[in-house]
């Protein structure tokens, strides 16, 4: 990708303070570039983080958004993309 699409950084920071959340660390403990499941990140806390998602942020994610993008950059990439798209 060759331009951010807008609200990835808020997309970012929102999803690490989640995920650290969930796993009971600080943000910065959290990694963006390394796949959630080596984090900790397992099927449970996936589906509550695309339900939060959803609840929170108003995007309608499949619950494979966890294992399909894998890293915290790569959901942000997708999501913020989808963003400026729909």
């Amino acid at each position: 990708m060759s331009a951010l699409a807008p609200g990835y950084d808020e997309i970012i920071d929102w999803l690490t303070v989640k995920v650290a959340s969930y796993l009971g660390v600080p943000p910065d403990a959290i990694s963006t570039d390394i796949p959630l499941a080596d984090c900790g990140i397992d099927s449970i806390s996936g589906t509550a983080l695309c339900a939060d998602l959803n609840y929170e942020k108003g995007f309608d994610v499949e619950t494979t958004i966890v294992w399909d993008c894998t890293t915290i950059d790569g959901i942000a990439a997708y999501l913020a993309e989808q963003r400026a798209v729909g």
